[in-house]
């Protein structure tokens, strides 16, 4: 008996919790954007209805009125997106009788054990619900983006010591792609969001093949990456740079790179109410396997280009914010590096031999929950006198169908390779994510 009344209670609270984040906007786009009162109703409606079927959920809201939660959730989410609604209901004691001490956000859900996933199970739900009426996305991310703080009272359970099993609990899209280097992010900068889908109860991970092609060079990156209870990320990839025209048709540079990165504060998707962006620190150590189809010339090395070393480290810190009422992704990364051409040229050289404060920007536009589109800006250092190195930049576009895969595809601007070949390298980039 007490288990399903704290299932009902749990759900209750789920339910409820999510409309009452932050203070309703006080113009009335949103409450316009869903649809008025009809098209809040039809919403609330088809949610309740996708909650009731969800598996990650539905034992929450077991044995309970859901015609009674159906009106509470029409009534707030009418006064939250700025319409002529005002809820009146408060919180009380976990029995839900009505009765009892009215009490704050935190010590209504602290016996509750809501994690991560369930919170976002809900949310998630709520996204499938208004996209079947026809919710456009930017309305939908506004309202989306008033529930997301009310996880640091909602969510109580107690992170488990060690993550046993993936639960595939975060938002759709919020681990990134896998960068040319491995690790999560954009296409060629990381950002601070921590691969995979598993939430700070869990794990999570992907493989990935990226494959660039411009005039006359191509880029193959195949490679694993795993993250950890949303704090900490290991990947592992191997890049194949190859000659596609004569005489550097057999060229080949192979390149192994190890990469860590560890989530020190903030929260993109969470905190929304606040300014604080997401911030991680990496490290990738990389490790160049010499050069082939350059014998004849006696090369069989970078440090026989001019490079000082055939391996290095960078050193980066990324700072990733999510306005979801702007439905927009900003990302600023600062690495520390003297990589050439990413380590695919070596390190150091008779440029300069120390590593090097290079900026790097993504910015994308959240289309739709699956879709996103930008534009990345990469500045590298210019160590070798034979590499006139130039930026990278590309303009992506992601799209995420599920959980276990997402494409993308870029336009890419590489600059030039070398004094021997002045030619700006453009081309396409497409990479292939499938999730564990």
């Amino acid at each position: 008996m007490r288990k399903t009344t704290l299932f009902a209670a749990t759900g209750l609270l789920l339910a409820s919790s999510l409309a009452l984040a932050q203070t309703p906007y006080t113009e009335d786009t949103t409450y316009r954007g869903l649809g008025g009162k009809d098209g809040i109703r039809k919403i609330t409606d088809t949610f309740l209805e996708l909650v009731l079927a969800d598996p990650r959920i539905k034992d929450n809201f077991a044995d309970f009125d859901i015609p009674q939660v159906n009106q509470r959730l029409r009534e707030q989410f009418c006064e939250y997106a700025g319409g002529p609604c005002k809820y009146t209901g408060k919180y009380r004691d976990k029995t839900m009788d009505g009765v009892g001490t009215v009490r704050d956000m935190q010590s209504v859900h602290i016996d509750l054990n809501i994690t991560d996933a369930m919170f976002n199970a809900l949310a998630e739900d709520l996204q499938l619900a208004m996209e079947r009426h026809g919710v456009s996305t930017y309305v939908s991310n506004r309202l989306i983006a008033k529930l997301a703080p009310m996880r640091r009272d909602i969510v109580t359970a107690s992170a488990p010591p060690a993550p046993t099993r993936p639960d595939r609990g975060r938002f759709l899209a919020t681990g990134g792609v896998s960068m040319v280097e491995g690790a999560g992010g954009g296409g060629i900068s990381p950002w601070a969001l921590i691969t995979g889908y598993g939430t700070r109860d869990s794990w999570g991970g992907n493989v990935h093949y990226t494959r660039v092609q411009t005039q006359d060079y191509s880029l193959g990156t195949r490679g694993v990456a795993i993250g950890v209870a949303d704090r900490l990320e290991l990947s592992v990839a191997r890049q194949d740079f190859q000659g596609d025209l004569a005489p550097l048709n057999l060229l080949r540079i192979q390149q192994d790179i190890f990469g860590l990165k560890v989530k020190l504060a903030g929260d993109a998707v969470y905190d929304q109410d606040r300014p604080m962006p997401q911030v991680a620190l990496g490290i990738m150590y990389k490790k160049n396997k010499g050069i082939s189809g350059l014998g004849a010339l006696g090369v069989t090395n970078v440090t026989q280009l001019g490079a000082k070393d055939d391996s290095g480290y960078d050193y980066y810190l990324s700072a990733t914010k999510i306005w979801l009422e702007r439905s927009l992704l900003v990302n600023g990364t600062l690495r520390a590096t003297k990589a050439n051409q990413m380590g695919i040229l070596g390190f150091g050289g008779d440029q300069g031999d120390h590593a090097k404060l290079q900026p790097e920007i993504s910015l994308a536009w959240l289309a739709h929950r699956t879709l996103a589109i930008g534009a990345e800006y990469r500045h590298k250092p210019h160590n070798l006198g034979a590499d006139p190195e130039k930026a990278y930049y590309d303009v992506f576009a992601a799209w995420f169908p599920n959980k276990n895969m997402s494409v993308t595809a870029a336009y890419a601007n590489l600059g030039t390779i070398t004094v021997f070949n002045p030619k700006t390298q453009k081309g396409w980039y497409l990479s292939l994510q499938v999730g564990m």
